[in-house]
C-alpha cells in the first residue's frame, strides 16, 4: 500500500495528465475524455493526507436481490469493469431510535462481490466520524476473498454531515487505486494505491451499496447516489445505462422482511435510498 501527497497547490482539474496520474489521479490523455474527467474535481482546493489504519475485521458477502446487510444496485453485463464511481452524501441520523452504538451505516462501491463471487475490491465510508459518533463519516477501503477476510482500512475522517463525497476506484494490472474527494469542501484526500490485488477481483460486477455492517441500526437522511457509473474495458457508462439488479434491504435478508429503506431510480446516474425503520 502506498499514498503520495501532492505538493502544495496542485489541482487534478488544471494538472497535466501526466503530472495527476504521478499523484494517483488516474487522468486520460484524449481531451474529450480529460475535460470529463477534469468536471469531477471543479472546485477542488486542497488534498488532505490518507493516514491508512486498521479496523476490526467484518464479514463480507452478498446475496442476490434481498439481503439483511446490503441495500443498492448491481451493475452487470460485462465482465472487464475496472472502474467505479459516484457522489453520495454523509446522512444525519435520527435521533428515534435509541443507543448510537453500532448503528452505522457504510455507502460503498467496488467491483465484484456479487451473486456468489467471492471476490471483492470496495471503498466507502461509515457514517459518523467514531464507533458511537452521529456526525461525520469515515473513508475507508477493503478487499476480500475465499481466503482472505480482511479488516477495513480507515484512511482519514471528517466531523462534516450533509456534504457530499465524490468516490471513484480504478483497477488494472493487480492494482487499485482509490480516490475521495469532499466536493463541499473542495477537499480531498491523498489517492491510495494497492498493489497485488489480483486474487482479489472480480470484474463482472459494479456494485453501488449501502451496507448494514453489524448491530442495530438506526434511521438515516435520504441517502443519495448520483454521478454513479462505470468502466468496463475502456467504456464509461451512467449506472442505469448497463444492466443493473436491485438489492434490496430487508430486516431478515429475504423478501418476507420489512424493508429497511427503498431505493428509488431517479435518472440515468442516481438513485435514492429512504429510510424507513431502525432495526
Amino acid at each position: 500500500m502506498s499514498t503520495t501527497v501532492p505538493p502544495q497547490g496542485f489541482r487534478p482539474q488544471t494538472a497535466a495528465p501526466a503530472t495527476a496520474r504521478a499523484y494517483g489521479f488516474n487522468a486520460p490523455d484524449a481531451p474529450t475524455a480529460l475535460a470529463a474527467w477534469r468536471a469531477r474535481y471543479k472546485g477542488y482546493r486542497a488534498t488532505v493526507p490518507s493516514v491508512p489504519c486498521l479496523a476490526p475485521s467484518r464479514k463480507s458477502s452478498l446475496r442476490v436481490s434481498y439481503s439483511s446487510n446490503w441495500g443498492g444496485y448491481v451493475a452487470t453485463g460485462h465482465s472487464n469493469y475496472n472502474e467505479v464511481y459516484d457522489d453520495q452524501n454523509i446522512p444525519t441520523y435520527s435521533a428515534a431510535c435509541g443507543s448510537n452504538r453500532n448503528t452505522m451505516a457504510s455507502p460503498w462501491i467496488g467491483l465484484g462481490g456479487y451473486g456468489g463471487s467471492t471476490k471483492l475490491i470496495q471503498q466507502g465510508f461509515d457514517a459518523g466520524s467514531s464507533d458511537t459518533a452521529t456526525t461525520g463519516a469515515r473513508m475507508w477501503y477493503e478487499y476480500l476473498n475465499a481466503s482472505h477476510q480482511n479488516p477495513l482500512v480507515y484512511i482519514g475522517s471528517t466531523k462534516r454531515t450533509g456534504d457530499v463525497i465524490s468516490q471513484y476506484m480504478t483497477y488494472g494490472s493487480g492494482k487499485a487505486v482509490f480516490h475521495w474527494y469532499d466536493r463541499t469542501t473542495g477537499s480531498g484526500w491523498s489517492p491510495v494505491t494497492v498493489s497485488g490485488l489480483s486474487g482479489y477481483y472480480d470484474g463482472r460486477t459494479a456494485d453501488f451499496i449501502t451496507e448494514r455492517p453489524f448491530g442495530s441500526l438506526r434511521k438515516f437522511s435520504r441517502q443519495t447516489f448520483s454521478a454513479a457509473g462505470a468502466r468496463y474495458g475502456s467504456t464509461f457508462k451512467d449506472l442505469f445505462k448497463l444492466s443493473t439488479t436491485e438489492v434490496r434491504l430487508t430486516t431478515n435478508g429475504a423478501s418476507s422482511g420489512a424493508a429497511m429503506f427503498t431505493n428509488t431510480h431517479s435518472t440515468s446516474s442516481s438513485f435514492y435510498q429512504t429510510w424507513k425503520r431502525c432495526s
